[in-house]
């Protein structure tokens, strides 16, 4: 493979980011933006990327004349939160729409969490772990350290 550019000129980041597709971009946007805080990481023609701390999700607008359902069968987001505070906070959002209940330990997986649905129907889940973790910035098996990233630019 040859190229005019190295390797450091065009890495821009390690990590991944997932993409659904939806029928109310500016609707779906604006949800996870309001209720969830999520901020805008790029923009894209048709697409948004948003992201809670390491989290990253696109939505992609699907045409108004398609076809093709939203994604939604076997999604689940689940957005963590460093206290058990915040996680009643985000359950204070959801408490009168989607939330399944009052946020509740689990005992098997250590966590703090409850559920609630975005409004196409995705399954959310928020939660704080009962347990110490490792920072983010720690180096992985690999040697390799996870550190935040930023787009230098939209395509």
């Amino acid at each position: 493979m040859s190229s005019n550019c190295n390797q450091e000129e065009i890495g821009q980041m390690r990590g991944g980011l997932l993409f659904v597709k939806t029928k109310d971009r500016p609707g779906i946007v604006n949800f996870y933006q309001e209720k969830i805080g999520m901020k805008v990481w790029l923009e894209q023609p048709e697409i948004t990327v948003l992201s809670h701390g390491n989290l990253l999700i696109g939505f992609h607008q699907l045409p108004t004349d398609a076809t093709t359902p939203v994604t939604t069968e076997g999604i689940m987001y689940t957005f963590v939160y460093p206290t058990k505070a915040e996680v009643d906070a985000m359950y204070e959002i959801f408490r009168d729409t989607t939330a399944d209940g009052p946020p509740r330990e689990n005992t098997k997986y250590r966590i703090y969490q409850f559920f609630a649905a975005d409004p196409e129907g995705r399954q959310l889940e928020f939660q704080a772990f009962l347990h110490p973790l490792e920072p983010k910035n720690a180096l992985d098996r690999y040697g390799v350290r996870s550190v935040d990233f930023l787009p230098s630019q939209a395509f």
